[in-house]
């Protein structure tokens, strides 16, 4: 298994970096969700908000987990991976629920349009971390988005 021990440079490098950002949007996100909770509804009322919810709760668990076992020098990098690519798909299809979502009802309140915002960068986010997990990997797609975000690529 190898030594666990305090990584500290974990804490600076890219992958850290964008962990620490996944994690302090997916609190905000789950706030600007969950703000009518005391309405009698909840997080998990409506269909679209409630995938949108759950995955970022669920996600928002998993990334704490990850970053903890990244800081304590454990290897979990396939788990990783594929929890990555999984939430690549789905925070996609959280984004184009919840414009969905505004569009239908006419609801322009700002956290949701925040939380919209925070989903796709969420998704791009999580593509960012594929490519700094897979160098050797070279993408057409992940080229465009590279070039989009203003990314170097490969990255250094």
């Amino acid at each position: 298994m190898g030594d666990i021990s305090l990584n500290t440079r974990y804490l600076s490098s890219n992958l850290g970096i964008v962990k620490i950002m996944q994690i302090c949007i997916g609190f905000v996100v789950c706030c600007l969700l969950c703000t009518s909770w005391y309405d009698g509804r909840s997080c998990f009322g409506e269909g679209r908000i409630g995938f949108c919810s759950g995955l970022n709760f669920v996600a928002l668990i998993i990334n704490i987990v990850f970053f903890i076992v990244n800081l304590l020098n454990i290897s979990a990098w396939k788990m990783e991976r594929i929890f990555s690519a999984i939430c690549t798909v789905l925070f996609l299809i959280a984004s184009i629920l919840l414009i969905w979502f505004i569009i239908e009802r006419n609801a322009s309140q700002a956290s949701l349009i925040i939380t919209a915002v925070s989903n796709f960068f969420l998704f791009f986010s999580v593509i960012r971390e594929i490519r700094l997990m897979n160098p050797n990997f070279e993408s057409k797609t992940f080229k465009c988005i590279n070039t989009l975000l203003f990314i170097d690529f490969p990255p250094k």
